[in-house]
């Protein structure tokens, strides 16, 4: 986008919105209703930022014009801090955790108004590196790097109880009354430990670990794949130990299967799963929809020529209630990302560029 076009872009979005400050990052920011207005249809994309470089952004794709804007720093006149990890919505309300800056932004997802920044630190007041999000029908929850479960209120926007699970959560989900955590392990890749290779199960009502699950070597991202089902990747030590998909039934809290297949990540996509990797020996990207029960991979993308423009497939989202996926593209990670949107048998509809390290889209209408 030219400069010129830039700046009209920023003074139009002041007049539409109403930019107001936020002076107290820790102090609940009621709206102001005559000076806050709805944002207008649209995407909202988390990108991550570069590692101590405080540039993560939470930008908003406009339906109506295609215009993208960082709205998290126009709207509150600061930036989200760094290393943003992971987005839920909650209500009207969107949970996003950052890593680097020890934080949960929880903002009005109808106005883009931060409402209250939560720290999340430990007793002495250290960095617990918060990582990814999930939620019940009545509570948010967090896993940290330092091996734990939270507990936030989203009503009182407070954290509540903790629990310890295993060594440097990856990720986290709930179905059924159990959160399922997995713990990589990763900070002690190089050491005698190695990495860790279990899954810890916890009884949300009780916030107690009722289990942990053997699940293989370096578990990272977790999603509930049907109504007795957790599904898994395992990545393995990125060498002799390859990657595979695991599934864990819920009813007994057991591995069910395991097949060696290479995905980065993934969602769920009807009865199956649609997941991307990247082989950097062979230089290609991959976007297929998997049957883990026959371990069997189709291709997704339809349209011709638009596999071979994404360069670095990071983040995959399904939205059933647009029948739209966003796959997320970090394209060289150093410079701005692309968000590709097909619809839900693969067909290509459009793209559109963000900022760094787009991880995760989520529209909002």
């Amino acid at each position: 986008m030219k400069k010129t076009k830039w700046i009209l872009a920023l003074i139009l979005l002041g007049l539409s919105f109403g930019f107001t400050s936020c002076t107290d990052e820790n102090e609940n920011n009621n709206d102001n209703p005559s000076t806050t207005q709805n944002l207008p249809n649209g995407i909202f994309v988390l990108c991550e930022g570069n590692d101590g470089m405080n540039n993560s952004a939470l930008v908003h794709y406009n339906l109506l014009n295609n215009e993208v804007i960082d709205i998290f720093d126009k709207i509150n006149n600061q930036g989200l801090g760094d290393l943003g990890n992971d987005m839920e919505l909650f209500g009207d309300k969107l949970f996003i955790s950052v890593k680097g800056s020890a934080s949960v932004n929880v903002l009005n997802s109808k106005t883009g108004k931060l409402i209250k920044r939560i720290p999340i630190v430990d007793e002495q007041g250290a960095n617990r590196k918060p990582s990814r999000l999930t939620q019940s029908s009545s509570m948010v929850y967090l896993c940290t790097v330092d091996g734990y479960v939270l507990e936030i209120n989203p009503q009182s926007l407070s954290v509540g109880r903790k629990v310890k699970v295993g060594r440097n959560p990856e990720d986290i989900c709930y179905l059924n009354g159990n959160l399922y955590v997995t713990n990589s392990g990763g900070l002690d890749w190089n050491t005698p430990i190695g990495y860790d290779r279990t899954v810890s199960v916890v009884d949300a009502q009780a916030m107690t670990e009722t289990k942990k699950i053997d699940v293989g070597l370096n578990p990272s991202f977790i999603k509930p794949i049907g109504e007795n089902r957790i599904g898994l990747i395992v990545r393995g030590n990125y060498s002799d130990v390859p990657n595979a998909f695991v599934t864990i039934n819920t009813t007994t809290n057991e591995v069910e299967s395991t097949n060696n297949i290479e995905m980065s990540n993934f969602d769920v996509i009807g009865n199956n799963i649609l997941y991307v990797n990247y082989d950097y020996i062979a230089m290609q990207s991959s976007i297929k929809t998997y049957n883990y029960t026959t371990n069997t991979s189709t291709d997704f993308i339809t349209t011709p020529n638009i596999l071979s423009q994404i360069m670095s497939p990071y983040g995959v989202n399904v939205d059933n209630n647009y029948n739209e996926v966003y796959l997320t593209d970090a394209t060289t990670f150093s410079t701005s990302g692309k968000v590709f949107v097909f619809d839900i048998n693969g067909g290509f509809k459009y793209s559109f560029t963000t900022s760094n390290i787009p991880s995760i889209a989520l529209r909002l209408e």
